[in-house]
């Protein structure tokens, strides 16, 4: 029985050691983890994968964007709508097609805008708005709050420079008699 081979050594000293690792679920070089173990790495990587295809497409798109904008110029016929007046006076000569060349407009835009006025038949000092809905006017400045009465004014006299009725002058100021108003006294215009 000298023909018998002696067992080969393995060429790892410690495989025996890995692959009772693997049996008890640390971390072994073999490919069976078990049920239920190291799904967590791969959840993370393909999540990592996905954010990374997001971040890469709106990058694209945010740079697409801003590419096909910077086409345009930076004269007045490309201002945005809210730079535009809220109307235009219509001048000698113009036409719905040269107002919408200054403004950037369309002409469909302008008509839309201006349902009651016919393209063909406009004229100079016609209003035309260059938007659908225009701004409200600025508020009327509300005056002095404070009249101080000068020499030889009495209170219709007063009601009449301001604007305001004798009943409402009365009504702001009820502890003040009509008839002997004296230079220097306050009247309430407003409250």
């Amino acid at each position: 029985m000298l023909d018998e081979v002696p067992p080969r050594p393995t060429s790892r000293p410690d495989a025996s050691r890995a692959t009772s690792r693997v049996r008890r679920g640390g971390r072994g070089g073999g490919q069976d983890r078990g049920p239920g173990r190291g799904r967590g790495r791969g959840r993370t990587a393909y999540l990592m994968l996905a954010g990374m295809g997001i971040m890469l497409v709106t990058i694209i798109a945010v740079v697409v964007t801003s590419l096909s904008g910077s086409d345009r110029g930076s004269g007045p016929a490309n201002a945005p709508a809210s730079r535009l007046p809220p109307y235009w006076v219509v001048r000698r000569g113009d036409t719905y097609a040269q107002i919408a060349d200054k403004t950037g407009l369309t002409v469909d835009e302008l008509e839309t805008f201006n349902p009651y006025t016919d393209p063909r038949a406009i004229s100079p000092g016609k209003r035309l708005k260059l938007r659908l809905h225009t701004p409200p006017p600025a508020p009327k400045r509300k005056g002095p709050r404070y009249w101080t009465v000068r020499r030889g004014q009495t209170i219709s006299s007063i009601a009449k420079k301001t604007g305001h009725g004798i009943v409402r002058l009365r009504q702001l100021n009820p502890k003040l008699k009509p008839t002997a108003l004296q230079p220097g006294d306050r009247l309430r215009l407003r409250r």
